[in-house]
């Protein structure tokens, strides 16, 4: 069964979309009861989204004042953020456009099998192709656990993979699980050590290299990913942040 999603959780992802619109130019969002009756909900509702998008960093609340959008918000490809292919390209002010290579049911290689916990558990296999006005910039594999996708719908996806893109949306829509956070590690490469079907690169072209794992919020690993960023389309930008000093003891007396 699908997982349905609160109000608020709607209104926050609404808002994420949009906070580059509604945001003036000193960065303040419009108020509480304006955002309400833009999505037709609660200033409760508000109170949670723009709460729970100002814990993520997002946003900031100054009392009295109002609640301002923070750069990071605004980064076309935030590092810490996971965002859809089509749609970071799409932010970049390319058109977006995908190629699928292959899709097949298949029992997983060790790395896979030991990334998503299940070394035996046959996965669905995808390679594809995102194109940014017809230039090949990323190669992705996917693999999903077969657990996950309905037997009705396993051969179909393999037929016309399309159907499982844009990936995250599948999952929670067709699959009934929701992709909560990624862990990934980050590395340079060159073409010639990787795997890249159907995309063709000099051997030494540089290649960015990102491996990552999709968890639910009961950290049940639903999605592997190897992702390929040759040459230097592809910028991905992060917020860093100053470890806090530690506070002082009070002296005694």
């Amino acid at each position: 069964m699908v997982e349905r999603i609160s109000r608020a959780e709607e209104v926050e992802r609404a808002l994420l979309e949009k906070l580059g619109e509604l945001a003036g130019a000193d960065g303040r969002l419009p108020t509480e009861a304006e955002i309400a009756e833009m999505f037709n909900v609660s200033r409760g509702t508000v109170r949670s989204a723009v709460g729970a998008l100002a814990a993520r960093g997002l946003v900031t609340r100054r009392q009295g004042i109002g609640t301002f959008v923070n750069q990071v918000a605004l980064m076309a490809n935030p590092l810490d953020q996971a965002i859809g292919f089509c749609e970071i390209i799409a932010r970049n002010g390319f058109q977006p456009g995908i190629h699928f290579i292959k899709a097949a049911i298949v029992r997983p290689d060790a790395r896979i099998g030991e990334a998503l916990r299940q070394p035996d558990e046959p996965v669905l296999l995808r390679h594809t192709i995102f194109t940014a006005n017809d230039d090949p910039v990323i190669y992705c594999i996917n693999a999903i656990p077969l657990w996950l996708i309905a037997e009705s719908l396993r051969e179909e996806v393999v037929a016309d993979p399309s159907i499982s893109e844009p990936i995250y949306e599948f999952l929670e829509a067709r699959c009934g699980q929701r992709l909560e956070f990624h862990q990934a590690a980050i590395w340079p490469d060159i073409a010639e050590n990787c795997d890249l079907c159907e995309m063709t690169l000099e051997p030494r072209t540089p290649v960015l290299v990102l491996e990552e794992v999709g968890y639910t919020y009961e950290n049940r690993a639903i999605l592997y990913s190897l992702e390929y960023y040759p040459g230097r389309f592809m910028k991905f930008e992060m917020a860093r942040r100053r470890t806090p000093l530690p506070r002082p003891n009070p002296s005694p007396g």
